[in-house]
Formats: structure tokens, sequence, C-alpha cells
């Protein structure tokens, strides 16, 4: 109704009369779309509402499952080959490198690495390339 100002008619319908073609008057059907366009701005309303409550239980449902990381000062870490853009590429290539120690914690999930040897690398890392290096 929101596309097209009405609700579609299946061309079976009008081949075999249904009751709803039958029961169809012109002077009734003028006076519900003068009052539907009357009404659009509700019928607007409604079916924002009903995606935003769709939007909310999406959300809902999907960080129920994410896994969130918080490291801390000194901790053991691999770092993820594809978002460093170093090392070896293709499909027999290592996934992680490392390890690396967390330096420092930037805030909200970005952390600042160091070698093993103590040499800091270059710029801060996002929590979603790291994981933990059990030894």
């Amino acid at each position: 109704m929101l596309a097209y100002g009405a609700e579609a008619v299946v061309p079976v319908e009008i081949s075999y009369s249904s009751p709803r073609i039958q029961a169809f008057n012109i002077e009734e059907n003028e006076e519900g779309k003068r009052l539907a366009l009357d009404l659009i701005d509700e019928v607007r309303d409604e079916a924002h509402a009903k995606i935003v409550n769709y939007q909310k239980k999406a959300s809902f449902y999907y960080n129920l499952r994410v896994k969130k990381r918080f490291f801390k000062q000194g901790d053991l870490i691999l770092r993820k080959v594809e978002a460093s853009g170093v090392g070896q590429k293709g499909k027999l290539a290592p996934i992680w490198e490392g390890p690396y120690k967390v330096k420092s914690v930037q805030g909200r999930g970005t952390y600042k690495l160091e070698t093993m040897d103590g040499f800091e690398v270059p710029r801060p890392w996002h929590a979603q390339n790291l994981k933990v290096y059990y030894m």
C-alpha cells in the first residue's frame, strides 16, 4: 500500500471473478482512496515503528553472539596478518602473526603494541584484529 497507494489485484482474480471483485463499487473505492490519502502519515508512522522494532530485535540477537575482547597492558597477543598487510599472502599463509605485547591501552578497544624485543609497532590496533596468545 505504501508503494502504490492501493492493494494489488492478482490477474487471476479478474479472470475468475472473486468475491473481492464482485463486491467492488467505484464510489466507495474513490471515498476509500481519499480516506487512505488522509491517513497516509499514520500508515507511514506505523511502518516506521515496525522497522525500528525489527532493527532493535536484530541488533539484540546479533549482540548476543558478539564476543568483546579486552586486553590489559603486558598481555601477549597475536595480530591478524590480513590487517597488517605485511607477510605472506594466499590460502596457505598463516592468519596470525606475533606474539606482541600490549604496550598501552588507547581507549575503546584500541591498543598500542610492541614486539617482544621492545620495538614499538607503528600504529594502534583495534581489538577486532587481535587475539590472546596462550603460551
